[in-house]
């Protein structure tokens, strides 16, 4: 991958973070006890932000990387029964380098997530599925078949302190058939999240 865009990459996601932080700092200050909010909050915080690094599996005619940002917003709507289970749903959003062959181009995606996690545990899990638009769709001798994709994904993570997450995730990337060829694209990805607000 070009170097000078790997850099640039990682500066944005550090500046994302630093935002992130100060906004959470912000949100810290402008809070008391009469307006804080009461009961279970291990997705009360509102927003995650963090950096996903991916490499494919060995069914593609090139090696792909990933390099992607992204932001994960939590929706009010979750089911909490009193077992201590939350199952809670967001909308993720992402921007991505997809790089193969001498070639990167842009990923972006938005879907929605269903997350479970049980008050207590530092493990969770969640899956999704988000319409891709990829700005490039041919990688060397690999072709994508079209600038709309899909992606599905799973995952782990693991929250080894209160804001921080780090994880595992498989996504699989294809057009659904909509164009052939279809190919598509299974990636194994390490994640790292903070949470904010």
């Amino acid at each position: 991958m070009n170097p000078l865009f790997s850099r640039t990459a990682w500066i944005v996601c550090l500046l994302l973070f630093s935002v992130a932080t100060d906004v959470e700092a912000g949100a810290r200050e402008d809070t008391n006890a009469e307006n804080a909010p009461q009961g279970n909050t291990t997705y009360g915080e509102k927003f995650d932000i963090g950096f996903r690094y991916g490499v494919t599996d060995h069914r593609n005619e090139e090696s792909f990387q990933k390099y992607e940002c992204f932001f994960n917003w939590y929706l009010p709507w979750a089911w909490r029964p009193k077992s201590g289970w939350i199952l809670a749903s967001r909308l993720d959003f992402t921007g991505a380098a997809l790089h193969a062959a001498g070639t990167t181009g842009f990923l972006g995606s938005v879907g929605p997530t269903l997350a479970v996690r049980k008050k207590g545990w530092i493990v969770g899990a969640d899956l999704g599925i988000s319409p891709v638009y990829l700005s490039h769709d041919l990688y060397g001798d690999e072709d994508l078949s079209g600038h709309i994709q899909f992606l599905s994904h799973g995952g782990v993570s693991l929250f080894p302190i209160r804001n921080l997450s780090i994880g595992y995730e498989y996504q699989h990337i294809s057009n659904a058939d909509i164009q052939q060829p279809n190919p598509g694209l299974n990636m194994h990805n390490v994640k790292i999240s903070y949470r904010i607000w």
